[in-house]
């Protein structure tokens, strides 16, 4: 056996040998493998359920013989990848213990058999089959993206991909399918770095030559309990298999962790244990925690300047409703019905760490969980439960429009990160930020003074009167800036457009835009950055310019513009064409409409 194929095993192991693990969020189930098991296994091999053998193309391949029926061969490596119920060398031995393969990433038996959506559809070079794309024999990767080229060298989408003109270059490693492909997409919660990877490929910045990256991207799902396990020996197989990680000792190498608690959601001991190589290595979390927080005990897990603070994927239903939607706004005015914010703060959601309601009599929560949202959110409903102006509950049936009628929305913490300022700054509500200690997304390097109201957890009692000290002209520039600042926070090129706009200032970007300033200013703060580099102040407040807005399609039933289709549109032309319904099969991001090829989607940078 090759020493790849050891490593491959290795990390297969993690799967297979693990029966007590239990992915987090995803389905689980107590599932008698010997009964159900071995017959399954049986139907698998008997279906032999791969991709129909392609006509042959002159190559020679660097795995074992063989390897390219059930598997896939990564021709640099000679690494032979294997679907869910395949194992070995060649992939040509049944998977023992399948049942337990199924549970632990997040399958039933039934659903384990059935086709799953596969990452970019394969780019058409490729079938679906049980948790990778099987490729045609000379393409390899998550999403067959890569071959040889005439030159020796690897390449991208067959030479046809083109990069982006002065763009960052990051480098991807392409891990074994058990680390990144398995998953049931459909139970994974926070799958925002796959779409990060699908829109490097679509944006141009994806590079196949680790010499000349400036950055590398380790595309590890950190929202599982097999997470750790997973962190460690990728971590441990990168050192070892790639150059890459010697030349800077990890410097330039970058982790998305979606977690509640960032990187604090690896146990202490792991943490400790590799601390030389989890300092190095850049984190781009939710969790922007930066200093001890004494109620919640929460310790820093943030390095403002090292690590970044990144939106949490909303998925929330109705934004584009918002009263800052270019067509809401036209046919508000046409109907003489400008949306009026007769109300002053609101906060709808839960209150108690305990999921329970607060008392109805002094406000006040049972003692269990006070940790929650590190107080906040108690505070504020015990004091101003009552306060006129004011409307703090813990549910209504009128969320948006209560966000839409309110100057100012509480946007606290929860049991790590928040989400609510992101929502409410997409409904033009001023975010009112308490919680001391933690940075917001993509804080320092935006000023978020400009456009939202932050308050000290000391003065929570006192939040009517600062409220009522912002004068009308500084709350309608908060309320001005809000549309730019929203489309910082929010992955529209990979979701649609909520306010008309064209991706060119999303999150995605967002991101990108932080990593180029990093490498061009190493040694300027954060909160600097804006001052030293004036492309990245004019990206920060969308003045940059672009193509036409009419570029991206548009969540909502009813077209933003004449010609440019909704998002449902798109996704309906091309159904019988994509490998699953959901966003892990469309090739780039929404982005790219009905376009099923990558080279020939829009690009919002031009």
């Amino acid at each position: 056996m090759s020493w790849v194929s050891s490593i491959l095993l290795a990390g297969l192991a993690l799967a297979i040998t693990c029966p007590g693990i239990n992915v987090k969020g995803y389905y689980s189930s107590r599932l008698n493998w010997r009964q159900r098991g071995r017959p399954l296994r049986r139907r698998l091999a008997e279906e032999a359920a791969v991709a129909a053998p392609p006509p042959q193309r002159p190559i020679n391949t660097s795995c074992l013989p063989g390897c390219n029926i059930k598997g896939v061969c990564n021709e640099e490596l000679a690494r032979c990848d294997c679907p869910r119920h395949f194992m070995g060398p060649s992939c040509s031995d049944v998977a023992l213990n399948i049942a337990v393969i199924c549970a632990n990433y997040g399958f039933t038996l039934s659903q384990c058999r059935k086709a799953s959506p596969c990452f970019n559809s394969c780019n058409q070079r490729g079938r679906c089959v049980a948790g990778i794309c099987h490729c045609q024999p000379g393409y390899w990767g998550m999403d067959c993206s890569l071959s040889w080229g005439p030159d020796g060298k690897m390449q991208l989408l067959e030479g046809h991909y083109v990069p982006r003109k002065d763009g960052l270059k990051i480098y991807v490693y392409e891990l074994p399918p058990n680390l990144t492909s398995w998953f049931n997409i459909r139970r994974l919660d926070r799958p925002l770095h796959l779409l990060f990877w699908q829109r490097l490929m679509s944006a141009g910045l994806r590079t196949a030559d680790g010499n000349e990256a400036d950055y590398y991207f380790i595309p590890v799902n950190t929202r599982t309990e097999m997470a750790p396990g997973m962190v460690e020996w990728t971590l441990s197989y990168i050192k070892r298999t790639w150059p890459w990680w010697s030349k800077d000792l990890g410097h330039r190498h970058f982790i998305m962790h979606t977690g509640d608690m960032g990187l604090h959601d690896l146990p202490a001991e792991m943490r400790v244990r590799l601390n030389s190589t989890f300092s190095n290595m850049t984190w781009l979390t939710h969790w922007g925690i930066y200093r001890y927080h004494p109620v919640a005990k929460w310790y820093p897990a943030h390095r403002p300047g090292k690590d970044v603070v990144i939106p949490v994927m909303v998925t929330t239903q109705g934004l584009h409703l918002s009263p800052m939607n270019p067509r809401v706004a036209a046919i508000a005015a046409k109907r003489k019905k400008k949306q009026l914010r007769t109300g002053t703060f609101f906060f709808a959601g839960r209150i108690c760490g305990d999921r329970k309601p607060p008392d109805q009599v002094n406000g006040t929560c049972s003692p269990k969980r006070p940790d929650y949202s590190g107080g906040v959110r108690q505070l504020v409903y015990m004091h101003h439960r009552n306060t006129t102006g004011f409307k703090v509950v813990p549910g209504t049936k009128t969320y948006l429009q209560d966000i839409s009628t309110h100057k100012f929305c509480l946007a606290p913490l929860g049991g790590g990160h928040g989400k609510r300022q992101i929502l409410v700054s997409f409904m033009g509500c001023v975010p009112v930020l308490i919680g001391d200690g933690v940075l917001q997304p993509f804080e320092p390097e935006i000023d978020w003074t400009k456009f939202s109201i932050s308050v000290p957890e000391q003065d929570i009692p006192e939040l009517p009167q600062i409220l009522n000290n912002v004068s009308s002209e500084t709350l309608a520039d908060m309320q001005a800036r809000l549309k730019c600042a929203a489309q910082h926070m929010f992955y529209s090129s990979s979701l649609g457009a909520i306010l008309g706009e064209d991706g060119r200032y999303d999150a995605f970007e967002t991101i990108i835009e932080i990593l180029r300033v990093r490498k061009a200013h190493p040694d300027v703060p954060p909160e600097k950055y804006q001052k030293v580099d004036e492309r990245f102040r004019k990206f920060v407040n969308c003045e940059l310019g672009g193509p036409d807005p009419a570029i991206l399609c548009n969540q909502g039933p009813d077209r933003q513009y004449k010609d440019m289709p909704t998002c449902g549109e798109c996704q309906r032309s091309v159904a019988d064409q994509r490998t699953g319904g959901t966003f892990f099969s469309w090739a780039g991001g929404m982005v790219c409409c009905s376009e099923l090829d990558m080279t020939k989607c829009p690009r919002v940078w031009a």
